[in-house]
């Protein structure tokens, strides 16, 4: 049974010996979430957090606990050379960056201070210096990786390292109207680069007048090239005046009569 409802001193250093002995991660997000999976087993079988519960709930858990890479024993390596100065910059440095992955216990946050403070070469860390690193790497490879946190492209008016993001700002132009067409000319021909819509796609063709039907068949009673002519002519006049076909029909009618009658 649980000697105290809260977490005692004695609980806390025995874990954080147990961490650091299995080279478990402690620090960040991920480290609250391996303190749970490690320790919340114990806490449920009501006993304290011994040493010895500590290794009974490791062998089943291990799986999912984020254990130290060798990015983050490379990482540790240099921040421990920092003065207890330096190491405050760097922390308030990195909570300032809202790009960067910080000091979260993630391996792309541990990349980032392998990367930053590797770049460094004995220099002091200072906020204009970590600035310094972050371009210079950011924009050659050569010096190390450098890990954002993702963003969608179009919400952030700079990119990684301070690049302009060209799509900051741009929306969607809505689609172009495209200008009705008509089916057929003026002068009565088929329009061959009509396209009929969806909605008149799916709707009959509503069914020709008669009287346009008999100024067509006018247009073809004459065959040479002069008299078509003159009927296209007549044709064209009565649809720019706005005749209706009745009277185009029956004034190419006349024309076609005077013909065959010699006039």
């Amino acid at each position: 049974m649980r000697t105290s409802p809260s977490l005692t001193e004695v609980e806390i250093q025995a874990f954080t010996k147990f961490a650091m002995d299995h080279e478990v991660i402690t620090d960040g997000e991920t480290g609250v979430k391996n303190a749970n999976i490690l320790c919340t087993p114990i806490i449920d079988l009501d006993s304290d957090i011994t040493p010895e519960g500590l290794a009974d709930s490791f062998a089943k858990v291990k799986s999912q606990l984020k254990l130290k890479s060798a990015t983050y024993k490379r990482a540790d390596e240099l921040a421990s050379k920092l003065s207890p100065v330096e190491q405050a910059t760097y922390k308030a440095w990195a909570a300032r960056q809202k790009m960067l992955i910080g000091l979260d216990g993630s391996e792309e946050g541990y990349q980032n201070v392998k990367s930053l403070l590797g770049w460094m070469r004995g220099n002091p860390v200072t906020d204009h210096n970590l600035d310094l690193a972050l371009s210079n790497i950011t924009n050659n490879i050569q010096f190390g990786r450098i890990h954002f946190k993702p963003q969608p492209r179009a919400d952030r008016a700079y990119g990684p390292g301070g690049k302009l993001n060209h799509a900051f700002g741009q929306k969607d132009e809505p689609a172009k109207s495209v200008e009705a067409q008509e089916e057929f000319h003026p002068n009565g021909r088929r329009n061959h680069a009509y396209k009929p819509t969806q909605d008149a796609a799916a709707k009959p063709a509503p069914a020709p007048d008669a009287w346009q039907e008999i100024c067509q068949m006018h247009l073809k009673e004459w065959v040479t090239q002069g008299q078509r002519a003159k009927l296209e002519g007549e044709y064209n006049a009565g649809i720019t005046a706005g005749k209706s076909w009745r009277e185009i029909g029956m004034s190419l009618a006349s024309m076609v009569r005077d013909q065959q009658r010699g006039r």
